[in-house]
């Protein structure tokens, strides 16, 4: 059977080349001056890229664990296949139509195209990594969600094209498979379109990233930032200790603090407490004071070489607003040092005379004021 196949192969050659010998030069001279202007553009782009793919290649990809090797071999698939088609062409005098041109330039700008989406969001998104002195860019789940997605549009946008350049615009009729495709995803869009579009913005952004510490304070939602998915957003509640999972959109529009991680000065963080009028200001401000001197030996998360400062921000119509600002070591100890400086702060109010409760300083119907 190899042998059938192999003589077969051998003889379809040799047709070709007795075909192309029989035309003479004069014969390929007549043939490509009857070609359309495309089938010039077409032999002279595919004669450019297969000259100088390795090049584009290597211009196109950035250092990476995977190989340039077969996105190169690849590319010259691509290439001889369009060389074959012409060789056949000349071989037979065929007069193809436009149309094989027009696919022939699709399948190399697509494949182009999707290399240059490739590397652009590999450097952006991708991890870069030191591996034996030589800096690479490895994959990372935000990379492979947006990798997919931008083969996806290419792929959508290529197939667009090649049913125009055939005329098979009927494929998208509502009565075909695409068309009934189409029409799935338009009625379900309501369901994923606006966090799948959402996700997009926020990966694009880079504001809220991987191990981030935010709070959502609409949503009582203070968290880490495990991983943005195409259309939901998973994150560990630091109140909870439990994965939680939000839309996209949620993220987008909410008001989302975003805790700083990387500051060498550490992170501040605030606890208010209000306090009576009855209490002056010098012993309202030295009970904080000791407050977050036993707050820190309570928890190691407070920051004890950056000492605590006081600030009063209102005077209410109760009481006294008093606001102790604190300095963190990391993020994510903030509702463990939170913590202890409210237990401080409840075991030192007898100690300094100090009440924590609000006064109530409001009147009832009869006129008597109603003090504690």
């Amino acid at each position: 059977m190899n042998e059938t196949n192999a003589i077969t192969s051998t003889n379809a050659i040799n047709n070709v080349v007795d075909s192309i010998k029989d035309s003479g030069i004069s014969g390929l001279l007549e043939y490509f001056t009857t070609l359309d202007s495309i089938h010039y553009v077409t032999f002279i782009i595919n004669l450019f890229i297969f000259i100088f793919g390795k090049s584009i290649i290597n211009n196109l990809s950035v250092q990476s664990v995977g190989p340039s090797q077969s996105r190169l071999r690849l590319l010259r698939i691509i290439n001889t296949i369009l060389f074959l088609t012409y060789l056949f062409a000349v071989a037979f005098q065929m007069q193809f139509t436009s149309n094989f041109s027009h696919t022939g330039l699709l399948m190399l700008l697509t494949y182009l195209m999707a290399q240059f989406t490739h590397s652009l969001i590999l450097k952006r998104y991708g991890r870069q990594r030191d591996v034996e002195g030589t800096s690479i860019y490895v994959e990372s789940h935000t990379s492979n969600s947006l990798q997919l997605l931008s083969l996806l549009l290419v792929a959508v946008v290529a197939g667009l094209i090649f049913l125009n350049i055939w005329g098979l615009e009927d494929w998208l009729q509502t009565t075909s498979f695409l068309g009934a495709i189409a029409v799935l995803i338009f009625t379900t869009k309501d369901y994923w379109l606006k966090d799948f579009i959402s996700g997009i913005m926020i990966i694009s952004n880079g504001n809220i990233e991987r191990g981030n510490v935010i709070s959502i304070p609409s949503e009582n939602i203070l968290a880490i930032v495990l991983e943005t998915r195409a259309t939901l957003t998973s994150l560990r509640d630091l109140i909870r200790n439990h994965n939680i999972t939000i839309p996209n959109s949620l993220l987008l529009n909410a008001k989302v603090e975003i805790m700083n991680t990387e500051s060498r000065k550490g992170v501040d963080d605030f606890v208010d407490f209000n306090i009576g009028y009855d209490t002056p200001s010098e012993i309202a401000q030295e009970y904080l004071n000791e407050v977050w001197k036993s707050a820190c030996k309570i928890t190691s998360t407070i920051n004890s070489e950056r000492e605590g400062y006081i600030k009063l921000i209102n005077n209410g119509d109760h009481a006294v607003t008093w606001r102790l600002i604190y300095n963190l070591k990391a993020v994510h100890g903030l509702v463990e040092a939170r913590n202890s400086i409210s237990l401080a702060a409840f075991e030192l109010q007898n100690e300094h005379k100090v009440k924590l409760a609000t006064p109530i300083t409001h009147t009832f119907p009869n006129g008597t004021p109603n003090t504690p």
